[in-house]
């Protein structure tokens, strides 16, 4: 029985002895091929153009050890999985990040051998935000999103009126508005990929039927209360001035009101009633209120303005003060304690 004993240990031992020298033998690996690096060589890459997410398939020989992937424009890496290369083919995207234009797809193995591919990533213009979207001519516009460094053009949709490139950078534009017979209109923007229409609409304030802008506009004029309200230069948002609202601290329910010396008339296929309001030091809540026809309309709602900054608010007249073809009065009536709030371009556009 000892002898048995012995004779199995022995056994287990040896197989013990032979998966440890098995295992210490074994290349560790992150699951890429076993491949020996050679001389990386591209037969194809399709498509030979894309945009940020796409998927892209190399095809050649020696890619199975490709370990890392450039497009050349900023040095921008590309994330893939190396478990998929083969000999003959590397499937990777485009990087979200990219930058746009002929550039080259640096291919690199672990020995250091570089494989360089030309390619062209589209990267449309994007515009995300537009400060200010009301225009005159010489109006500045900052336009912010992406892939807006190689901008060339920009003009306002359905017209060949151009505007005036300031300044930019890949994530800024700078514009500055050109003369226009446009009421409202949206950007076409062009750079090395392409165009695109902004979805942010710019209202042309020389066309629209204006109440206050630079001052009040005739027949507007002041039948306020609680407080103080006047043209002020300390902003605007087109020109050189807006309507400071000095709502007073001490009192409450102050009224910025803009009555109408006569009534005014809404000309034929007026469709929006819009303006600017920049915050005090808090949100502060106002009642919007107009009345229409000869006072015999009375369409209101309460708005909230942010604090701190220019918001922009625009109510279409069907539905807010449907029916209505002239004005009586205007008003802005702050809740509780007053603030100082600034008006800018109050007016109706079609």
């Amino acid at each position: 029985m000892k002898k048995s004993f012995h004779i199995k240990m022995l056994a287990g031992g040896l197989v013990l002895m032979a998966m440890f020298t098995f295992n210490a033998c074994t290349k560790d690996t992150d699951g890429s091929p076993q491949l020996k690096p050679g001389d990386p060589v591209a037969n194809a890459i399709a498509p030979d153009s894309a945009a940020g997410g796409a998927v892209l398939t190399l095809t050649g020989s020696g890619l199975g050890d490709i370990r890392s992937i450039v497009f050349s424009n900023d040095s921008v890496p590309a994330s893939f999985y190396s478990t998929l290369n083969t000999e003959t083919a590397l499937v990777f995207r485009v990087p979200d990040t990219a930058s746009g234009g002929a550039q080259n797809i640096i291919f690199t193995n672990s020995a250091g051998k570089a494989l360089i591919v030309p390619f062209k990533v589209l990267a449309y213009p994007n515009v995300t935000t537009a400060f200010p979207t009301d225009f005159e001519q010489g109006t500045t516009v900052t336009l912010t999103g992406n892939n807006l460094a190689d901008v060339s053009k920009v003009v306002i949709e359905g017209t060949t009126e151009e505007a005036a490139i300031v300044s930019q950078t890949k994530k800024q534009l700078v514009i500055q508005m050109p003369a226009t017979t446009v009421n409202r209109g949206f950007l076409r923007i062009t750079n090395t990929s392409g165009d695109v229409v902004t979805t942010q609409e710019f209202t042309n304030v020389a066309n629209a039927t204006q109440v206050f802008t630079e001052d009040f506009v005739n027949p507007a004029q002041s039948w306020s209360w609680g407080g103080e309200y006047t043209p002020s230069a300390d902003v605007a948002i087109t020109g050189a001035k807006s309507l400071k609202a000095a709502y007073d601290p001490a009192g409450a329910w102050g009224g910025l009101q803009i009555g109408m010396g006569s009534e005014l008339m809404l000309p034929s296929g007026t469709k929006y009633i819009s303006f600017w309001v920049r915050g005090a030091d808090e949100d502060k809540n106002v009642t919007f209120q107009v009345k229409g026809n000869y006072w015999s309309t009375d369409n209101s709602e309460v708005i909230t303005v942010p604090a701190n900054k220019w918001t922009y608010f625009r109510k279409e007249i069907s539905s807010f003060m449907p029916g209505v073809s002239s004005v009586s009065v205007i008003l802005f009536q702050i809740h509780d304690a007053g603030k100082t709030l600034y008006f800018d371009n109050i007016m109706f556009t079609k």
